[in-house]
């Protein structure tokens, strides 16, 4: 399986989370990072950045919460 099809999967999951469900937020990523997270949640990321940062989303999953709140209201 490559990146971009995990980052598909994800997304696709992100999409279907309702508001209500809850759990311990770890915090934000760091600035860098969120920087490049809120360009992946708008669109603008290339196939080498989505890959890039399935490998970080996969050694980090704590910021999986801050991506989704970030597609979310991209898609409100």
């Amino acid at each position: 399986m490559n990146a971009e099809h995990d980052l598909s999967i994800l997304t696709s999951f992100l999409r279907r989370l309702s508001p209500e469900v809850e759990g311990h937020d770890a915090g934000d990523p760091p600035e860098e990072v969120a920087a490049r997270l809120d360009n992946f949640a708008t669109g603008g990321a290339d196939a080498k950045e989505r890959a890039s940062l399935a490998e970080l989303l996969k050694r980090h999953p704590e910021w999986l919460r801050y991506l989704g709140r970030k597609i979310r209201s991209n898609a409100a």
